[in-house]
């Protein structure tokens, strides 16, 4: 792991302590989003690399990324060609997206990912690979100009360790519950859902984003096979994962 110092470095053993004493995922991904804010980055995501005949939404432990460009990576299959993943599998060490190296002529698939990030004000990221068991993950932050002084980068690379580890073991609990299925940030989006609040009021209540919402909405309703919001909220009703 990087030397973290100085500034950044009390941040980010502040950050760590905090996290680990938090008991919910949206206060979790509250402060990873104030922290990684104050650093320039506006967009980030977490999950593994799909292996062979995986999709990216099989992996996702938090998605940050804006909704438009999340949708398209998704719908053509950018992992594929994304170059970021695929050097997650041949490093341990965190690394700034333009320290990728690829060909655009011989990759294009490649060059057209990453200029199309472009797009969505996704100029420059930083990337944490997440080896464990016998995946790989990442985390993967993205913005304009972001803040990758050496400090920085230390700080980065260690709190996305400790937020991807602390995610996970919440997921776990909330797993652990007989017959649950949906994860404790799922129950609690739909929780207000429940109580007539919109994603935008569910973001201002809980300190993340509207977009992490409205992703926490639609997992949940993938997961318990529903057409809509309230036929999903009805269902964690009638189901026990959720109580009003």
């Amino acid at each position: 792991m990087q030397v973290i110092d100085a500034y950044w470095g009390r941040r980010a053993l502040d950050y760590v302590d905090a996290i680990e004493a938090s008991e919910t995922s949206a206060s979790v991904l509250s402060q990873f989003e104030k922290m990684i804010g104050d650093l320039g980055f506006h967009a980030f995501i977490m999950a593994g690399v799909p292996a062979a005949g995986q999709s990216l939404q099989q992996t996702i432990l938090a998605n940050g990324w804006p909704r438009e460009w999340f949708d398209m990576y998704a719908r053509e299959q950018f992992h594929r060609y994304d170059p970021i993943p695929r050097h997650c599998l041949s490093t341990l060490n965190p690394f700034a997206w333009s320290e990728v190296p690829y060909d655009r002529n011989e990759e294009p698939g490649a060059h057209r990912v990453m200029t199309r990030a472009r797009d969505f004000r996704l100029r420059e990221g930083f990337c944490v690979p997440i080896h464990y068991d016998d995946a790989v993950g990442a985390v993967s932050l993205a913005g304009e100009e972001p803040n990758l002084a050496p400090d920085a980068r230390g700080a980065l690379h260690l709190i996305s360790i400790f937020t991807h580890s602390r995610l996970r073991a919440l997921a776990r609990a909330a797993a652990s519950g007989q017959g649950r299925r949906l994860s404790r940030m799922e129950a609690e989006v739909l929780c207000w859902a429940a109580r007539g609040k919109t994603a935008w009021e569910t973001a201002r209540i809980l300190g993340v984003s509207e977009r992490n919402v409205r992703w926490h909405l639609e997992e949940a309703q993938r997961k318990l096979a529903t057409k809509n919001k309230t036929a999903t909220v009805a269902t964690a009703l009638v189901n026990g994962e959720i109580s009003i």
